[in-house]
């Protein structure tokens, strides 16, 4: 039985995952929250309580003036498949949006707040 904090959400969203600024691998989110994601990924070098940044790729069906998602993360948890990792946001705004971009229903009335946090980073 899953003992999870938050409800997660299947998807399918693929992501550059960042060690020290560096892209090192491509993923896929396979399922997510606020607070926690799973990412599917043939990259193996990845260690539990390793921290990392995520960058969502963003295409045409899920994207219109922005481009990009980033979050930190902590890796929690290794299978054979991928890892478990706790993520943190730069604001409840980008989660939310994170959220609905992952169960496949962007807001119209987020997409001017992620393309003024990516304008600004």
């Amino acid at each position: 039985m899953e003992h999870r904090c938050t409800e997660r959400y299947t998807g399918d969203l693929t992501l550059l995952i960042y060690k020290h600024n560096v892209p090192i691998a491509v993923g896929r989110v396979k399922n997510g929250s606020r607070i926690g994601v799973f990412i599917e990924t043939e990259f193996a070098d990845i260690e539990c309580e390793q921290q990392l940044t995520f960058e969502v790729i963003l295409d045409k069906s899920n994207a219109t003036k922005w481009q990009r998602i980033e979050m930190k993360a902590l890796v929690i948890h290794k299978t054979n498949r991928g890892f478990g990792a706790e993520v943190d946001f730069s604001s409840a705004e980008l989660a939310d949006l994170f959220l609905e971009i992952l169960r496949g229903r962007p807001m119209a009335s987020h997409t001017e707040v992620a393309y003024a946090m990516v304008a600004n980073s």
